[in-house]
């Protein structure tokens, strides 16, 4: 497992801080007639997003920043599908044996602020469970409207994942 630190994790840090103290949560789940390695292998690259979720159109790389270790940093931008602008994530951790990583928001037009995520892959008898936690706060909307807009988001992915999948 690989847990960043460094300028980014500053970054996480000071969003996470600078919040309203009282985070909100959204967890979502979806089971799929998949092996794990399979799912893993189709979510599990950073900029993957880009070929499962419905609402990501582009999605490009880099690894210009190095935590403390030197070891490059990824971000990615994400084009938002329907002209809604560029999203700005870091990953903040990486665990391919645990099939899991986490992130956190930078910038873009999404309802929220000291946002953290992590996506992960876990068997599940014959199936596999996908699922897909935040904390955040909300920015310019209600809590509920934000949470709103973030459980949303984590629905269709996740839809998507299971759809892609089953091809």
């Amino acid at each position: 497992m690989r847990t960043i630190s460094g300028p980014i994790a500053f970054l996480a840090a000071f969003a996470a801080q600078n919040g309203c103290g009282f985070a909100l949560e959204v967890t979502r789940s979806i089971d799929i007639e998949a092996p794990p390695a399979a799912v893993w292998a189709l979510i599990g690259d950073f900029c993957a997003i880009e070929k499962w979720h419905p609402l990501v159109k582009r999605c490009t790389i880099s690894n210009s920043r190095d935590d403390d270790e030197g070891k490059p940093v990824a971000i990615r931008r994400l084009v938002a599908a329907g002209g809604l602008g560029t999203i700005v994530e870091v990953q903040t951790m990486r665990d391919e044996k645990a099939m899991s990583y986490s992130y956190a928001f930078v910038e873009g037009p999404l309802p929220v602020s000291a946002y953290n995520a992590t996506i992960s892959v876990k068997p599940n008898g014959a199936k596999t469970t996908v699922v897909w936690t935040a904390t955040f706060d909300a920015a310019g909307m209600t809590d509920a409207e934000a949470k709103a807009d973030i459980e949303d988001v984590y629905e269709q992915g996740l839809a998507s994942i299971a759809k892609e999948t089953s091809r």
